[in-house]
Formats: structure tokens, C-alpha cells, sequence
């Protein structure tokens, strides 16, 4: 019985199966991919930051050159940037991360300040994201360097911080691109 349900099943099937396929619509697919990536960290002991009289600016830096955006692709196909910070500070010392951007004259582009308080030597945990979109991201695509310059400011007491002194100030940071890739 089986053997004469089984044709007539199969026939069925693919007669009920069959659809036309626009392989036209291909044409229409566009893909929004995210990227991240990480761009600068930085892990100072407070002994880093020593100085006699308690009383000075004392200041750290890192840069980073970004010569991706150089890349045709990213250039057009790139439609928002992130750039996201966090900042722990255990240092009894008030401190801004000054995040500067260049172009590849070193003329400033875009700058931002963190600043990050303190809570004695407590843990402080600051964040901060900067986003570019629309004329800020013509902006960012022309950043060659990144600049990173961290002061530490007085202390309200005048106690300075020596060799012995505790706690640490923590940065780390990623970019996170958004794409939309289209074939038109």
C-alpha cells in the first residue's frame, strides 16, 4: 500500500512546492556590521605621579596614530563612531584625561575632557562615550593620532604622593565603528 501512496505523494509535494524566485532582489541586500576594537589603556601607580611639595600639575601621557581611516572602505561606508572610556581611580587626587584628536598637520580635530574625582582612596569609576555622527564623523575619519594627556592635579591638602604612596589610576578604551554596506 505504501508503494502506491509514495508516488502519488512525491508528485504532490513538488507540484505544491514550486514558487518563482526573484534572484533580482540580491541586488537590494545591504549588511550593517559592527566593529570594536580597542584603542588605548593605561594602568599608573600612584608613586608614578610623586612629586615634593604636593603642590603641582603633574602630568602622563600616551598617543596612538590611526591611520585606518585612510582606507576607502571606511570611508564609505562608515555612519557612526563610539569611542568609550572608563576610568578607576584610587589615587586621593582629582585627575582629567584630555582626549585629543589631530589630523595629520597635528591641528586639533576634536578635543573632550574626563574628569574623575575622588573619594579618598576609595574606588572611583567615571565613563564617559563620545560619539560621532553626522559632521562629527567627517571629523573623526580625518583623526590621524589620538592623544591621550592625564593630569594630576594638587592636592587640597598639599600632601604630596612619594614612592609609598597607594592606590592607581586605570583607563581603558575601545572604538566601536558602525558600517552600512550597501551595492548601490
Amino acid at each position: 500500500m505504501l508503494q502506491k501512496i509514495a508516488p502519488i505523494l512525491l508528485v504532490f509535494l513538488l507540484a505544491s512546492c514550486v514558487k518563482d524566485v526573484d534572484f533580482e532582489q540580491a541586488e537590494d541586500i545591504a549588511i550593517s556590521p559592527v566593529l570594536e576594537a580597542s584603542l588605548i589603556f593605561f594602568d599608573f601607580q600612584a608613586a608614578q605621579f610623586s612629586e615634593p611639595t604636593g603642590t603641582a600639575i603633574v602630568t602622563e601621557g600616551d598617543d596612538l596614530e590611526l591611520d585606518v581611516f585612510n582606507d576607502e572602505f571606511f570611508r564609505e561606508n562608515l555612519i557612526k563612531a563610539e569611542f568609550f572610556f572608563e576610568v578607576t581611580n584610587t589615587i586621593d587626587r582629582n585627575f582629567r584625561a584630555d582626549v585629543i584628536m589631530y589630523d595629520e598637520n597635528d591641528f586639533i580635530l576634536h578635543a573632550f575632557a574626563i574628569d574623575v574625582m575622588p573619594n579618598g582612596n576609595n574606588e572611583v569609576e567615571v565613563t564617559h562615550t563620545e560619539v560621532f555622527e553626522d559632521a562629527l564623523l567627517e571629523q573623526f575619519t580625518n583623526t590621524k593620532r589620538l592623544e591621550v594627556v592625564l593630569n594630576m592635579f594638587p592636592s587640597p591638602t598639599g600632601i604630596p604622593l612619594d614612592e609609598n604612596s597607594v592606590g592607581n589610576i586605570k583607563m581603558r578604551s575601545k572604538a566601536t565603528l558602525f558600517f552600512l554596506i550597501d551595492n548601490e
